[in-house]
């Protein structure tokens, strides 16, 4: 359990609460082959995941950037693809994607909701959609973009410790980067709480971060709800 009385809990969303790598991976699986969807899927792991300088492991994925830069990234990742073929595919793709929660994710969030504060933190410039779309508020207060920076940076986290009125050592932050949001979120004084759904080898962990593997375990480690 935490040491600290924390009275809010602010989450990332792109890996954390929906699922980019699932959802990808079952779009793909209706519209293409299996040697395609391995290639698209491999190029995700190759060109947007970024591992630690030092150690190797994962310790930042942009899962997201496969839709994002299809335009690119899919002839990079199917050179064998005729122009003409692969613009029919990625409109196929484009058809069938739909990004949705990690599977616990709706329960975990319905357990927390009456026993916090909850609210999203993202880099996702796209927000205010995806609010709208997921329909986040539903248990969040807000679900906000920084303004002017982007996690790591310390000053993202202090916009929403500001918009909760918290000290930073009174909000958790949960995210699975280990770069953007375990790291940056104890910089800037919060409690970090690491999505590990991966099982990356971070061998050098700080104790003061912490390590679930999924966000049902959220309110035993900060002891949420206790009395």
């Amino acid at each position: 359990m935490s040491p600290t009385v924390v009275k809010a809990v602010l989450f990332d969303l792109d890996d954390t609460l929906i699922d980019w790598w699932g959802s990808l991976g079952a779009a793909l699986a209706r519209v293409t082959d299996d040697r395609e969807a391995t290639a698209l899927l491999e190029h995700t792991r190759e060109h947007f995941w970024d591992r630690h300088p030092e150690q190797g492991f994962v310790w930042h994925r942009n899962t997201w950037k496969l839709w994002e830069d299809r335009h690119t990234a899919w002839g990079q990742a199917l050179p064998h693809l005729h122009p003409d073929d692969l613009q029919i595919l990625l409109r196929r793709f484009e058809e069938e994607l739909w990004v949705g929660f990690f599977p616990e994710v709706v329960p975990a969030l319905d357990a927390m909701v009456d026993h916090t504060r909850l609210a999203v933190l993202s880099n996702n410039h796209l927000i205010e959609r995806e609010a709208k779309r997921l329909r986040l508020h539903d248990w969040f207060e807000f679900a906000m973009c920084p303004d002017g920076c982007f996690k790591p940076s310390p000053e993202a986290f202090t916009q929403a410790c500001i918009r909760l009125d918290l000290q930073p050592h009174e909000v958790a932050y949960v995210g699975d980067s280990v770069a953007a949001d375990a790291l940056g979120a104890r910089e800037a004084g919060l409690v970090p709480v690491w999505v590990d759904r991966w099982n990356d080898d971070w061998s050098g962990r700080p104790n003061e971060v912490l390590r679930v593997g999924s966000l049902t375990e959220i309110p035993g480690v900060l002891g949420l709800g206790d009395s």
